[in-house]
């Protein structure tokens, strides 16, 4: 009688950690759909977060052309300039964000006045950011690129 009651306790475990199988297979479906809004929110907020900061950028690269703290050989290098934690700091960014960042100028066009005492050039802005690992962002191997183009004067001396 002992083994009788033994073995249906074994059967009613079993039916127990099938049902609770049951109810997990029926509940995912219904908590997969807010992953993936919480997922796709995510990566909103942080694309537009870079839009922010791209922007703000901009702004900041614009003042420093217009003071005269962006050498001439940054210009025409055509390099592209890391874009560190300084200069985000000065931004008002004082978390990190979850890409890194480049900037570069092309030179279009350029005009010599006649006299040759002054130039304007034509320059392309580019910034560029790889998301880092682990980044709310669904390609991650896809860079996100920002063009401006902005016109700098040099007069000579």
């Amino acid at each position: 009688m002992k083994f009788y009651s033994l073995k249906r306790h074994y059967i009613m475990l079993l039916e127990v950690l099938i049902s609770f199988l049951l109810v997990v297979f029926c509940a995912l479906p219904l908590i997969y759909p807010h992953v993936f809004i919480l997922k796709s929110e995510r990566e909103f907020v942080s694309t537009v977060e870079l839009d922010h900061l791209v922007n703000l950028l901009f702004v900041d690269t614009m003042q420093r052309l217009y003071q005269n703290e962006i050498p001439l050989s940054v210009l025409e290098s055509k390099q592209s300039q890391q874009i560190n934690d300084t200069i985000l700091k000065n931004l008002g960014y004082e978390d990190p964000i979850p890409f890194t960042g480049t900037y570069r100028f092309i030179e279009k066009k350029h005009k010599t006045s006649k006299t040759g005492d002054h130039s304007v050039y034509l320059y392309k802005l580019i910034f560029t950011f790889i998301p880092k690992k682990g980044a709310f962002i669904k390609n991650t191997q896809d860079p996100f690129s920002y063009n401006y183009e902005i016109v700098v004067e040099r007069k000579g001396k």
